[in-house]
């Protein structure tokens, strides 16, 4: 179980890589080099959901190492800014407002679990800024902000469930 577990996690991670790669065009395979794009976030690195925080971690670096080995982000290197939440909600707000507002990313993910998900919204929405979420559960059904996008795949086949979701409709042509 764990196996599993630690696989859906490690391919949800790379599903969000890949989400923000779509948004943020890929340079070709040279040396990246300008300014940074710095991607933040807060992550369980301590408490009771530091397990799972310390694996997303793991394959966030992952991604941060391959995407700046091909040539960066739009030819910038890719810079991951992180800080513990220590698996405690109540840090949360903190810790992305930080982000935002003293180390100036110029975007931020989720942390992992929607206990830790949910006490960012109201920054981000403060700021009006796109919000890509880890394994949240339910978390925009209050907040019903426009800006937020749910890496979750469920149902009985993840992937497919997932890519289904996020696949671009087949434009319309009028005729």
């Amino acid at each position: 179980m764990f196996e599993t577990l630690k696989s859906r996690l490690i391919e949800a991670v790379s599903l969000a890589g890949l989400a923000i790669a779509a948004l943020i065009v890929p340079a070709g395979a040279q040396a990246p080099s300008g300014d940074p794009v710095k991607i933040g976030f807060g992550m369980a690195l301590t408490g009771p959901l530091a397990p799972n925080g310390k694996m997303s971690l793991v394959a966030m670096k992952i991604w941060e190492e391959d995407i700046n080995a091909k040539g960066g982000l739009l030819g910038r290197p890719v810079k991951l800014i992180y800080y513990d939440d220590q698996s405690n909600p109540s840090t949360v707000p903190n810790i992305y407002t930080k982000l935002l507002d003293v180390d100036k990313v110029d975007f931020a993910v989720s942390p992992y679990a929607s206990t830790q998900i949910a006490p960012a919204m109201p920054i981000m929405m403060q700021k009006q800024r796109l919000y890509i979420s880890l394994f949240g559960t339910g978390i925009n059904d209050e907040f019903n902000y426009d800006k937020y996008f749910s890496m979750l795949p469920t149902g009985p086949t993840p992937k497919p469930t997932f890519t289904k979701g996020a696949a671009p409709r087949r434009p319309r042509y009028a005729a």
